[in-house]
C-alpha cells in the first residue's frame, strides 16, 4: 500500500505555540464541571454554565411541555371524558324509557363508549406517557440523579405515538359534524316524533370539547417537532465536530 504522507505546510496550521498548563481551575456550575485554561472570570464562567446547562437538557422546551400539558391539557381531557360519561348515561337512560326510538339511541350509546375508550386511552397512553417521558428528561437539582438523555429518533417516537391518537380522535370529530347535520335536517320533518333536541345539544358541546382536544394535541405536536429539530441540528454539529 502506498504511503501519503502528511505536508508540513499543512500540519504547520494545527501547531500551538502556548505551552500546556495541567493546573486548570475547575469551576462548578450546579451539575457540570468546567475547567478553565484560559483567563476567564467567575461571571463569564457561570454564563457557559447556564448556557449549557440549558442545551444539553433542553429545559426550556421540556419545562413549555410540561407546563402546558398539566395546567391545560390534561385538565381539558378530563372534562372531555366526564361530559362522554355523562351523555352515555343520560341517553342510556332515555333509551331505557322511550323503546320506540331505543335503537336511535343504541347507536348513539355504542358511538360514546367506544369514544370514550379512545380518550381515556390516549390519556393513558399517549399523554401521560409523553408527560412520564418529559419528568424523566427534565433537569433541575432534585432530579439529576434519576435525569435521562434523549436523541431525536425518541422524539419523533412520541410525535408519531400523539399524532395516531390525533388522527384517530379527528374521525369522531367528523363523524359527530354529521350526526349533528342530521339532527338539523330531521327536525324539519314534524311527522316524526321530536327527540332530537337534547340529542343535538351532547353531539354540539362533544364538537366544542373534541375540537379542543385537537387544538392541545396539534400544538403539543408543534413543539415535540421544534424539540426534534433542534436535537436533529445538536446531533449534526456533533457528527462533523
Amino acid at each position: 500500500m502506498s504511503s501519503y504522507p502528511f505536508n508540513s505546510s499543512f500540519t504547520k496550521q494545527f501547531r500551538q505555540e502556548h505551552p500546556v498548563s495541567f493546573c486548570a481551575e475547575e469551576k462548578p456550575f450546579q451539575h457540570i464541571v468546567i475547567s478553565n485554561y484560559g483567563r476567564m472570570n467567575e461571571a463569564a464562567m457561570n454564563a457557559l454554565g447556564q448556557s449549557l446547562n440549558e442545551r444539553l437538557f433542553d429545559n426550556a422546551i421540556i419545562y413549555r411541555l410540561l407546563t402546558k400539558i398539566t395546567q391545560n391539557d390534561t385538565l381539558d381531557t378530563v372534562r372531555l371524558s366526564g361530559f362522554i360519561e355523562k351523555a352515555h348515561e343520560e341517553l342510556t337512560a332515555h333509551a331505557s324509557a322511550e323503546p320506540f326510538t331505543a335503537q336511535y339511541y343504541k347507536h348513539l350509546i355504542e358511538l360514546l363508549g367506544s369514544f370514550l375508550e379512545l380518550v381515556n386511552e390516549f390519556d393513558a397512553n399517549g399523554q401521560e406517557l409523553l408527560l412520564g417521558n418529559l419528568n424523566a428528561c427534565y433537569h433541575n437539582e432534585n432530579s439529576f440523579a434519576v435525569n435521562q438523555s434523549v436523541d431525536s429518533e425518541e422524539i419523533a417516537t412520541m410525535h408519531r405515538i400523539i399524532e395516531d391518537f390525533m388522527y384517530q380522535i379527528g374521525e369522531y370529530y367528523q363523524y359527530f359534524h354529521i350526526l349533528l347535520q342530521k339532527e338539523g335536517e330531521q327536525e324539519d320533518n314534524k311527522s316524526r316524533v321530536q327527540v332530537m333536541s337534547y340529542v343535538a345539544y351532547y353531539l354540539d358541546t362533544l364538537i366544542t370539547c373534541t375540537e379542543k382536544l385537537i387544538i392541545n394535541i396539534e400544538g403539543t405536536l408543534d413543539m415535540l417537532l421544534e424539540w426534534e429539530t433542534a436535537l436533529q441540528n445538536r446531533e449534526s454539529q456533533s457528527l462533523f465536530n
